[in-house]
């Protein structure tokens, strides 16, 4: 089993949830006025949101091809000891933690600016 330091914080889909509603409600506006008035503020708020979004899919995407691959290299007598859901789960997770990660410390960074 993956030790639990490695895997990080869970995330669970009410906390992602929160913070994502958290993070539209501040970024909704920005985007309206950057595209009524933009301005080199707006701008550059508006190329971190594209930006981060694709870090976070290249990071989920390499997470879960590296947990494929530590499973995939799991010697067959240790087999046993993960169910196809535990495996799956472990998949799910890498792929997803870094968009969770990513819209958590968006709704914490944007509510500091409030």
């Amino acid at each position: 089993m993956r030790d639990e330091k490695l895997m990080g914080k869970r995330h669970t889909t009410f906390d992602v949830g929160a913070a994502t509603v958290e993070t539209l409600a501040h970024r909704l506006p920005i985007l309206w006025w950057g595209m009524v008035a933009p301005t080199p503020k707006s701008n550059a708020e508006i190329n971190k949101m594209v930006v981060e979004k694709q870090m976070a899919f290249a990071e989920g995407l390499a997470g879960m091809q590296t947990e494929m691959f530590r499973q995939a290299m799991t010697p067959w007598w240790l087999w046993h000891t993960l169910s196809p859901q535990d495996q799956a789960q472990r998949i799910s997770d890498a792929a997803t933690d870094p968009s969770s990660r990513r819209v958590k410390a968006n709704a914490r960074r944007l509510r500091g600016k409030g």
